[in-house]
């Protein structure tokens, strides 16, 4: 709402004032203008000029300026206080368009974000009188550094005053630019009072004119080079479809730097309209190009030059196109420049190297597979020359050289030396290959196409031995052994690859191992090393099925024997589950065998005795992981000593549980079952009735004593070619010892494959 009052009284021909003062409340934001201007002249009265002078008919210049006020915030809401760059706009309309005026002012706002500033007043001249001249709406935009432009608001009422200050001009032109009519005859007079004839001082024009012209150009906008004189500017506008400048077109900043924020500069727009057909109107097409700043408040600040684009009334935004102080482009992400054709990545070709996607790319000979002349070359492959090949020396063995025939090779004669094709027989106690030595299945138990026998007593027929590296070079030492087992054929059922060792013990008063093993102490140089594991054992996992890490058979002992410790990490299965210790009585002669408790719940006992205090009450103190661990509790008391009944006051709850007695001072034994509620048991539940896998069906885990053969075993289902192999090899050892207990003492003895026996 707004209310036009006069802001002064006084005589007829002084200038009125006016205020409008309103509250406009959009988007809210809170807005309030408040602008004063002049009004025209009043007419003269008769008695006013008898008495009026010089001084009281000058009319005072009305101020083109526009109080305005209101408040700052930023992007989120949040009320500015500091020094901000602020942008004032006119626009013709609500929406769209180009500015008519706009001006560029450093804002100080209050603590609270409230702001007044004069627009107009960043110039001499002011705000021009002609935007209000055709008095056509006009609507003010508030546009924050940095920030989009604010809704626009609409002026009414007192701003068109401005045009009031034309009164004291005609088309713009001063009084006495004019030639006044003759003045009225003396003679007339009204139908009342005869009106006075007006004198030559009165209706004279000025001498000389407020503002001057010194000759113009046709086709060129003017502009004052004073307050009093209109020159040609360097603007002339050839018919209305150009505007040519003649100089330099400045578009300064929008304000002036800070430590805190720098300011673009005014933008210059280019506005295309093309036909939107699914919304039947026009639409702006606006291409923007203007500086911004680049390293505000460094020791080497610069700017930029940036395109920004914008459809319809929306804001231009960065396009990603902008040009730097040096003149380098910067171009949108994903764009490639100068085109198609552009070379993405150079790539080495056969016997090159090199090549790249960025910078300098550089291609060179790959000498691995070029021979160079200025150096040796090394031929991996079949060479052929066609002409004479001349040389001063040759090395290696020359095996592939033709026609050389020489009596001795490296000073020694051919019988030196082992032929391929050839049976050699080494008179050296000992032969070395440094290198893989690749030998032929074994045939037979017994022989194969490597034998090797042993010299002496107590002697491996055969060793191997892995590489030692030289101290302190941080490397590994060699494997003494890798062997790998040939593969069975896997297109067909019931087929085994063959094993990577089979070990089979020697006979004797008491049996070879099949295979020993010892692993390697551990370096004292380090803090973290580790001793070397005696076996390393992995089971297949391809058919995820009877891939044991170990499997072991019982033979006339234990399937495994174990003088230690044993750690397992999952699951133990057995029939039974017993411990056995020396007898405390009789260590030497007599073992102690208890078995363990069995349950179809994973439970834990626990137990103690405790006395209940002279009001008949105790409580059992229980660790603090008790109910993390266990769950589903169970109680057992038994009263010890005198006849008294006890009871479990209070179950378990914050890792105790309180007993009670029917008398005072009572010895009474508990004992508490929990269920494991760990994480463990919940990932791995005891399966108390299960069905057998399909493969085990039928066989049993101890055959014998449901009247069922060996071979119905359960290990014959999951393992059939080793078990028969280990049948067999249960025979053969079996057959070697009935030959060496029936063979003559003699032979046995000269053999050394017979002990005497005690009598």
């Amino acid at each position: 709402m707004f209310e036009a009052r006069p802001a002064q009284t006084g005589p007829a021909i002084s200038p009125k004032s006016f205020v409008l003062e309103g509250t406009i409340m959009k988007n809210h934001v809170l807005l309030s203008a408040s602008l004063i201007l002049a009004s025209c002249f009043a007419p003269w009265t008769a008695s006013a000029q008898q008495t009026a002078t010089a001084a009281t008919l000058a009319a005072p210049v009305v101020p083109n300026v526009i109080s305005y006020s209101g408040t700052l915030s930023d992007l989120n809401g949040k009320r500015l206080s500091s020094l901000q760059g602020v942008t004032f706009l006119l626009y013709k309309n609500d929406q769209g368009g180009t500015p008519l005026w706009l001006e560029t002012q450093n804002v100080q706002p209050d603590k609270t974000g409230h702001y007044s500033v004069m627009l107009g007043s960043a110039t001499a001249h002011g705000m021009p009188a002609d935007l209000f001249a055709s008095g056509e709406a006009r609507w003010l935009a508030v546009q924050v550094a940095g920030q989009p432009e604010q809704p626009r608001t609409l002026l009414v009422a007192v701003p068109y005053a401005l045009k009031a200050a034309d009164a004291q001009t005609i088309g713009g032109l001063p009084p006495s630019a004019f030639i006044l009519a003759a003045p009225p005859s003396s003679g007339v007079a009204s139908a009342t009072t005869a009106a006075p004839a007006l004198t030559s001082s009165s209706t004279a024009p000025l001498v000389t004119s407020n503002v001057t012209t010194t000759g113009g150009t046709g086709g060129t906008i003017p502009m004052f080079t004073t307050a009093t004189n209109i020159q040609n500017s360097i603007l002339t506008q050839t018919g209305t479809t150009a505007i040519k400048v003649g100089g330099r077109l400045n578009l300064p900043a929008t304000g002036v730097a800070t430590s805190a924020t720098g300011f673009n500069s005014r933008p210059l727009d280019f506005v295309a309209s093309a036909f939107s057909s699914a919304t039947t109107t026009a639409v702006a097409q606006t291409f923007q190009w203007q500086a911004e700043p680049l390293g505000n408040n460094t020791s080497t600040p610069s700017g930029t030059l940036n395109l920004l684009y914008g459809a319809g009334t929306a804001l231009p935004a960065e396009t990603g196109l902008k040009v730097n102080s040096k003149g380098l482009f910067t171009f949108v992400a994903s764009q490639k420049f100068p085109g198609t054709s552009t070379i993405t990545n150079v790539k080495a070709g056969t016997d090159l190297t090199g090549g790249g996607t960025t910078g300098t790319v550089t291609l060179n000979l790959d000498t691995t597979k070029v021979p160079q002349l200025a150096t040796a070359n090394t031929f991996t492959a079949n060479q052929k020359v066609n002409g004479t090949m001349t040389a001063t020396a040759f090395s290696g063995n020359g095996a592939f050289l033709t026609n050389v025939n020489a009596a001795k090779l490296g000073g020694l004669v051919a019988g030196a030396f082992a032929q391929l094709a050839a049976n050699n027989t080494f008179t050296g106690s000992e032969q070395r290959f440094n290198n893989t030595v690749i030998v032929g299945p074994i045939t037979s138990f017994t022989e194969g196409e490597l034998a090797a026998g042993s010299p002496s007593a107590n002697t491996p027929a055969m060793g191997a031995a892995g590489f030692t590296v030289a101290s302190g070079s941080s490397l590994n030492g060699g494997d003494g052994i890798v062997s790998f087992g040939g593969s069975g054929d896997t297109t067909t059922t019931f087929n085994t690859g063959g094993g990577g060792i089979s070990g089979h013990g020697g006979g004797g008063f008491n049996g070879g191992n099949g295979v020993s093993g010892l692993g390697g102490g551990g370096g004292p140089c380090c803090i973290g090393s580790t001793d070397g594991d005696g076996g390393f054992f992995e089971g297949g996992s391809n058919s995820l099925n009877a891939g044991d890490g170990v499997f072991g058979l019982t033979g006339s002992g234990f399937a495994g024997n174990f003088s230690g410790s044993i750690n397992v990490s999952n699951q133990i299965f057995a029939a039974v589950k017993d411990f056995r210790i020396d007898h405390p009585l009789d260590p030497a002669n007599k073992y102690l065998t208890h078995s363990s408790v069995e349950s179809s719940e994973m439970m834990n006992i626990y137990t103690g005795n405790v006395t209940t205090d002279a009001q008949g009450q105790a409580t059992v103190h229980l660790p603090d992981w008790f109910e993390v661990l266990n769950t589903d509790f169970r109680y057992q008391l038994t009263v010890i000593g005198q006849f008294a009944q006890a009871i479990v006051g209070r179950k378990i709850a914050n890792h105790q549980f309180t007993i009670r007695t029917s008398v005072p001072n009572v010895e009474v034994s508990w004992q508490v079952t929990g269920v494991r509620q760990d994480r463990f048991a919940k990932a791995h539940p005891l399966v108390v009735e299960e069905q057998k896998e399909a493969r085990v069906r039928g066989f049993y885990i101890h055959p014998e004593l449901y009247g069922a053969p060996a071979e119905k075993q359960i290990e014959w289902a999951r393992h059939p070619q080793m078990m028969q192999r280990s049948k067999e090899m249960r025979a053969r050892q079996a057959a070697a010892l009935h030959k060496i207990a029936t063979q003559p003492p003699h032979d046995a003895l000269r053999n050394g494959t017979a002990t005497a026996k005690p009598n």
